[in-house]
């Protein structure tokens, strides 16, 4: 076989395997995230433009629909969260840059998903050098934003949800950010500046 048809074969294994083309012009394959390479703008735009609860956000302070995204989510997070976790707390969500926000309730129904999406937040991780110190710490963090989330941007009655059970919403009031570039921006100059 010459080196021209290996790299064809290659490239049609790549194309047409489980793989999606990122916006920095590379092939992620979701068979191999540890080999795939990501950079810092594909994670916050891909995070920018994955919407919240399935785009199904009402502003409790206007009362219109708006988009949150999941990078704004990340952001907000980040700065709730003790400095030694800020890090952990911005980049928690990694495995939906590539695959996607899929809401809770359905994501607990699907675990094969769930497998895939872990195991791309693993890789993700890795890749930027990022150790996940205190999981617990954060997945607090994570409810009382889920809690926050559900109080300023959900038409909530009051009941309770069995997720957030006894989590307290943050105090800051969420108005989200627009348009989705504005998160990533702000997704990025937060990286940057933790891990400067």
């Amino acid at each position: 076989m010459t080196d021209l048809q290996a790299m064809k074969d290659a490239s049609i294994r790549r194309i047409k395997g489980p793989t999606i083309l990122l916006g920095s012009g590379t092939y992620f394959d979701f068979e191999s995230p540890e080999t795939s390479e990501l950079t810092i703008e594909d994670v916050a735009y891909g995070l920018a433009f994955a919407c919240r609860f399935a785009g199904q956000c009402v502003s409790r302070l206007t009362g219109k629909r708006v988009y949150y995204s999941v990078a704004e989510h990340c952001v907000r997070m980040s700065y709730a969260a003790e400095p030694r976790l800020a890090i952990q707390a911005l980049m928690h969500e990694l495995g939906e840059s590539t695959c996607g926000d899929m809401t809770g309730p359905l994501k607990s129904i699907c675990p094969d998903y769930k497998s895939v999406e872990k195991r791309c937040e693993a890789a993700a991780l890795q890749s930027f050098g990022i150790e996940k110190t205190d999981p617990d710490e954060i997945k607090l963090l994570d409810l009382r934003m889920l809690a926050t989330e559900r109080r300023d941007l959900m038409r909530w009655n009051g009941e309770e949800w069995d997720w957030t059970k006894g989590a307290q919403p943050f105090e800051f009031d969420i108005i989200p950010w627009s348009p989705p570039e504005l998160a990533a921006e702000r997704f990025l100059d937060r990286y940057w500046e933790l891990t400067a």
